[in-house]
């Protein structure tokens, strides 16, 4: 994973290509883009193309490597999708509905390049096609622009991407002489697929992590493949669909073969995939961890990380900030740069590219997600916020803003532009990189920080009441009042909340304490939201204490530059215009849903904190410090060791061996 962001994080230009039908040039390619319609979309992985000089090119009418049979003569090996009007994306998108997955029956793609180029056609004609293929060592190969109907899976070609994923198949001892010398080490499944058992050789994990990128970028790119598999009773089907065309999603040849002779992809694991897609990531690298676990020894190894990087700071804690202001999330520390990626699939709904307030980052992006918990629908938002954001261009690193880059989208560009609050409707998949770690300078809060929250405007679901505690504080407004939460952290019984109290309580002993804050629920209204004016704000009685400049500074410091959440934006995301919502504190949320999802009990301590009265005391010392003045030492910007290993790099033709082997993709 270290390896991938750092490629992304030096991959940061897109360039618009233009392809031909008759002979599929191209530009040069970047080295991690696919093309689709003429047009480069980055995956973040290894890609050669087919216009490469080490590529393998679908448009070629003669074989290569090889003579004889369907060699000898000129032929095409793609044609015109049924019903594409235009090569244009937008027309390619109403018709591309699935993504089918194949295993070769090779030991690497050159082999499988040769294989596909002789082979007839099962409706007559010579030649096969895919429009990808995913070698050993995780290389994408396109051979063709996904605007080409490839020949590969029968009556589904003209509707379906394919991609050829390197792979012997059945395993066959006798053979093992020939093989790879890893194939005596590569797992193996038994699966059964049509009512016959097959002893299947596993993929490789750098082809799970191409397939997983692949498959992500081909959701993003066509709103009709759905991120679903053909399922019976919430486990994969491994049979021939009864209409495989009215099918969208992700499938496997044996669900499409009418003819109920392929067995392929054989043994990939399809949970895996399934639980890759619709699962959830972290937004920033957390120790080992950025997808969140989906087994229960992982998820208590990632929640004991994501709560050691989100507390071992000095303030930015949920949900609470000092002067008993609301904070709604946490903060992340990292290496300034380091890429923000989507905990989950959805729509970013709303952003701001904007100029640093006192040195901290003000810009944001506001997703929406839809998920199901128990067959019941459940909405929620994330906000991740202190981002630093390339401007906006064509050679953005991030798809959401190259988007903005297109002429059509000139009046949201020239917003975005302007520092206001723009808003979007833009899909995201799960990872995908959002932005880029900005800084904070804000009292004690100093350097690289990521500030992550997320909220819903509808009450907890039954499915996550075992592991949240609500606590309602509609009434108490920007700051908090709520008598039990402050007598958790109020050490010395001022009924204040400053920076030192709320250190002391998450790097203190009590575990006790510190598990309860992180299973509140609270219903209140944002602190972020315009509601919270400057004229409310200074006439708070908590702050009556001190002198209006240094309320109004707070203000300036602490409200001002986050304002994001207007009337406007309610309407456009489905958001409440009174700006109440239930906070959660987002890695426990994340942790709860992917217990949740993979069938889990991850055990939370009984320990909570109820609603208890308002805190009725006017409070005569407020840590003004804690807000204004800059921390007493330097911030160390966070050191990173070197990593380790280096960049795939595409090999050449002559590096990879010819290995002829009869078909194993058939029963």
């Amino acid at each position: 994973m270290c390896l991938l962001v750092n490629l992304m994080l030096r991959v940061f230009s897109f360039a618009l290509l233009l392809a031909t039908q008759a002979s599929g040039a191209v530009a040069p390619g970047r080295g991690t883009s696919i093309i689709v319609a003429g047009q480069a979309v980055d995956v973040g992985r290894t890609v050669v193309l087919w216009s490469d000089e080490q590529g393998f090119n679908g448009y070629e009418k003669r074989c290569i490597d090889q003579s004889g049979g369907c060699c000898d003569e000129d032929w095409d090996r793609y044609t015109t999708r049924k019903g594409l009007a235009h090569r244009t994306l937008t027309d390619l998108q109403e018709i591309v509905s699935q993504f089918v997955l194949h295993f070769d029956g090779c030991v690497n793609s050159r082999s499988c390049f040769k294989s596909m180029h002789n082979r007839v056609r099962p409706s007559g004609g010579c030649g096969l096609s895919a429009h990808f293929m995913i070698d050993a060592d995780g290389t994408i190969y396109q051979t063709l622009d996904l605007a080409e109907r490839a020949y590969h899976a029968e009556q589904e070609n003209s509707i379906s991407v394919g991609v050829e994923i390197c792979n012997r198949g059945r395993y066959e001892p006798s053979e093992m002489s020939r093989l790879p010398a890893e194939y005596r080490t590569r797992p193996r499944r038994k699966v059964v697929i049509n009512g016959f058992t097959y002893d299947a050789y596993d993929f490789r994990p750098e082809q799970y992590d191409s397939l997983l990128a692949l498959t992500r970028t081909l959701l993003r790119i066509f709103p009709k493949i759905k991120p679903i598999i053909p399922e019976e009773g919430g486990t994969p089907y491994l049979n021939t669909l009864d209409d495989p065309l009215a099918f969208h999603g992700i499938v496997g040849h044996l669900h499409v073969d009418l003819q109920k002779q392929k067995w392929d992809p054989g043994a990939l694991d399809w949970r895996w995939l399934t639980r890759a897609l619709q699962g959830f990531s972290f937004p920033m690298q957390l120790r080992a961890f950025s997808e969140v676990p989906r087994t229960r020894d992982d998820l208590l190894s990632a929640r004991k990380a994501a709560f050691f990087s989100s507390e071992e700071r000095v303030t930015g804690f949920f949900p609470l900030a000092p002067a008993r202001l609301w904070h709604s999330g946490v903060h992340l520390r990292g290496f300034r740069g380091a890429p923000v990626s989507a905990p989950t699939r959805g729509r970013l709904v709303a952003a701001r590219w904007a100029a640093a307030a006192n040195g901290s980052s003000t810009s944001f992006v506001l997703i929406r997600h839809e998920a199901e918990l128990d067959g019941l629908p459940f909405t929620f938002y994330s906000l991740l916020a202190h981002l630093s954001l390339p401007p906006p261009s064509e050679t953005n690193p991030l798809a959401w803003m190259r988007a903005l880059a297109k002429p059509e989208r000139a009046a949201a560009r020239a917003t975005l532009e302007s520092g206001a609050v723009t808003l979007l409707d833009e899909r995201i998949e799960t990872g995908d990189i959002v932005g880029f770690l900005g800084t904070v300078n804000r009292g004690s809060e100093q350097g690289p920080e990521l500030h992550f929250e997320i909220f819903t405007a509808d009450k907890p679901p039954a499915a996550l009441e075992r592991t949240f505690r609500l606590m309602n504080a509609v009434a108490d407004g920007p700051i908090a009042r709520r008598a039990a939460l402050i007598g958790l952290v109020d050490k010395n019984g001022d009924s204040q909340v400053d920076a030192s109290e709320l250190r002391d309580l998450f790097h203190g002993a009590d575990l006790a304490k510190r598990q309860a804050l992180r299973r509140l629920v609270v219903l209140h209204r944002h602190e972020w939201g315009d509601r919270t004016t400057l004229t409310e704000f200074i006439g708070l009685r908590e702050f009556s204490g001190i002198p209006e400049a240094e309320r109004r500074r707070i203000y300036e410091v602490a409200i001002k530059p986050y304002l994001f959440w207007t009337d406007a934006l309610a309407k456009h995301a489905g958001l409440p215009l009174n700006q109440v919502i239930y906070s959660y504190n987002p890695l426990t949320f994340l942790l709860s849903l992917s217990a949740h999802a993979t069938q889990i009990d991850l055990a939370w301590p009984r320990a909570g904190v109820g609603d208890g009265g308002m805190e009725p005391r006017r409070l005569s010392y407020v840590p003004v410090d804690d807000w204004l003045k800059p921390a007493s030492s330097s911030f160390k910007e966070l050191q990173l060791p070197p990593l380790i290993g280096v960049d795939l790099q595409a090999k050449r033709k002559d590096q990879i061996p010819l290995i002829e082997l009869p078909p194993t993709d058939q029963r």
